[in-house]
């Protein structure tokens, strides 16, 4: 299982929104290499759920509904929630500049049970079906030619995985997540691969995607979406 970078407490964090042990949240546990909860077995990729729904036993027909429906359905969560990404727009073009990866981070309401995390790569197969996706959201939100967000890719990534979630079940996420919208945090460079924070009663997904821009630097963006029982 492929889990992403992480950072101790006492790195710099560049962020445009992070709770951490600083900020005046009501944080209980911070995942970090030495923690004690359980880790699920996980797949490889977070992606595999995806993967095996667009499985080569469906037929070619079916598996482009589906690709489809749920591009479709990514868009649509991501035009929603593009306003937290609003302050970021700007005359310049952004390109993936490495894998993916996401990070699912779940505390149940007991405070004494312990966390559940996944991680993992996006599998390479799903990246033409990021870019439609990707594609769809910009239409939606009106981005003109030449027109972009360093957290854009981040933001259809994580609505994917949300999507996907909430249909097939593949990533484990709770109930929560099919009945509301969740809260969005943006973060960028070592605050987007810092250990996840969360109290109990929440479900937390991050994505991180590294994007070079064209005029050239690069950073690492990451959207977070975190759901509260």
């Amino acid at each position: 299982m492929a889990h992403a970078h992480e950072h101790g407490p006492d790195g710099g964090h560049d962020h445009e929104h992070q709770h951490g042990p600083d900020c005046g949240h009501d944080h209980e546990h911070q995942h970090g290499p030495d923690c004690d909860h359980g880790h699920d077995d996980a797949p490889d990729t977070l992606a595999d759920g995806a993967s095996a729904a667009i499985a080569p036993e469906l037929s070619v027909d079916e598996a482009e509904r589906l690709a489809d429906e749920l591009a479709d359905a990514t868009a649509r969560m991501a035009g929603d929630l593009a306003w937290a990404i609003g302050p970021y727009r700007e005359r310049e073009t952004f390109a993936l500049a490495g894998a993916p990866v996401a990070v699912v981070f779940e505390r149940a309401p007991n405070a004494k049970a312990k966390p559940k995390h996944r991680s993992g790569q996006l599998a390479p197969e799903l990246l033409p079906f990021l870019v439609d996706a990707t594609v769809r959201t910009r239409e939606r939100i009106a981005y003109a030619d030449g027109e972009d967000n360093p957290f854009l890719i981040a933001l259809v990534l994580a609505c994917f995985y949300a999507v996907e979630s909430s249909r097939s079940g593949a990533l484990g996420l709770g109930p929560e997540t099919r009945r509301v919208q969740p809260t969005v945090e943006v973060l960028r460079d070592d605050a987007a691969t810092a250990d996840i924070f969360g109290v109990p009663g929440s479900a937390m997904l991050r994505a991180i995607a590294p994007v070079e821009a064209e005029s050239g630097g690069e950073i690492i963006a990451a959207v977070q979406l975190v759901w509260r029982t």
